[in-house]
């Protein structure tokens, strides 16, 4: 198995930037993403807020949705989320391709995980879309640290 590794930014983005071989007997980390949390939480406040579909004030709308190993759905539709944070109503189908699509970005450390980094520019990033006072980048430590076991 292989994992593709890309990054958006100026260039030609239609190759593979780098693969990673997983071997044989790859195991996933042992986390337990809450899913209400990210629908609730993680799409709107980190995801729509800071355009990361879009690509919006960098790429103008070229990044995540096309040129990116993580695409990501653009989405304005508000979460079906009571005042509890949990998921009551029908999901729009872009939110459950995100998450889908951002698993694969988690790490159990939250601090080393791309999902965290990448935002940051601490890691193969074109542009900051947050700092780390962010309560952005703060909400994706938490998530990440409530499913870590």
């Amino acid at each position: 198995m292989l994992f593709a590794a890309g990054a958006c930014g100026a260039g030609d983005h239609s190759g593979v930037l780098g693969t990673v071989t997983l071997g044989d007997n790859f195991v996933a980390p042992d986390l337990a993403l809450d899913e209400d949390f990210f629908y609730c939480r993680i799409q709107p406040e980190v995801l729509t807020k800071h355009s990361c579909a879009s690509g919006a004030s960098g790429e103008q709308g070229m990044c995540h949705d096309s040129q990116s190993a993580l695409r990501l759905i653009d989405t304005k539709v508000p979460p079906p989320c009571d005042k509890g944070g949990m998921v009551v109503g029908t999901l729009p189908d872009a939110y459950a391709a995100n998450f889908d699509a951002i698993r694969f970005f988690v790490q159990t450390d939250p601090l080393t995980s791309p999902l965290y980094l990448r935002p940051l520019r601490k890691a193969s990033h074109p542009r900051q879309i947050f700092g780390d006072k962010d309560p952005a980048a703060d909400l994706i430590v938490q998530w990440i640290s409530a499913g870590a076991r």
